[in-house]
């Protein structure tokens, strides 16, 4: 479902969400400017909860802070979400800390987009220190003005790990395809 770009606000996201709590289909939900803040992020945690199937979720552009992001990283737990952009929502140092936290316990997310987010140096750090910790996730895409040497040094690591894992794709389609 990608309503991107239309006024819906947080009322509307919560008709939305109330529909899409318990569907087992949805895999995309974009709502970037939409005109959402953190009713309509704690709306959005309901449904990740709810849906089993949702795997990518597309948020940017939304007043969402702090406490948006904590809602939507409250419910990321047992989700299926591989793909997670919160682009120019407000999220500061704050919100990076929870993120980074639901972000060492999760295993599904492999792309997280945080760009135009204050989250400092250190939110960077902490975000990208998780994401090379999880394993599963090879791509964090924040602001170059958060990328001391130390940001850097565990963004090329997750660099080479999706080379890796692109590899070993192309390398197991290649047996598939030759039997």
């Amino acid at each position: 479902l990608y309503v991107s770009h239309n006024p819906i606000s947080d009322d509307g996201m919560a008709l939305i969400s109330e529909a899409l709590k318990h569907n087992t289909s949805l895999t995309l939900l974009g709502v970037e400017k939409c005109g959402l803040s953190v009713k309509g992020a704690i709306s959005i945690s309901e449904v990740i909860m709810g849906n089993s199937s949702l795997e990518k979720l597309w948020i940017g552009w939304s007043e969402i802070g702090d406490d948006g992001i904590s809602a939507i990283a409250g419910a990321l737990g047992n989700s299926k979400i591989s793909v997670l952009v919160v682009s120019e929502c407000g999220i500061t140092l704050t919100g990076a800390r929870v993120l980074a936290a639901a972000l060492s316990s999760n295993h599904t997310i492999r792309k997280l987009v945080l760009r135009g987010n204050p989250i400092t140096v250190e939110g960077a750090l902490l975000i990208v220190k998780a994401a090379v910790h999880n394993t599963v996730c090879h791509e964090v895409w924040i602001d170059d003005i958060y990328g001391n040497d130390e940001v850097k040094m565990m963004l090329n690591i997750l660099e080479e790990r999706k080379r890796r894992d692109e590899q070993k794709v192309a390398i197991e389609t290649g047996r598939q395809s030759s039997k």
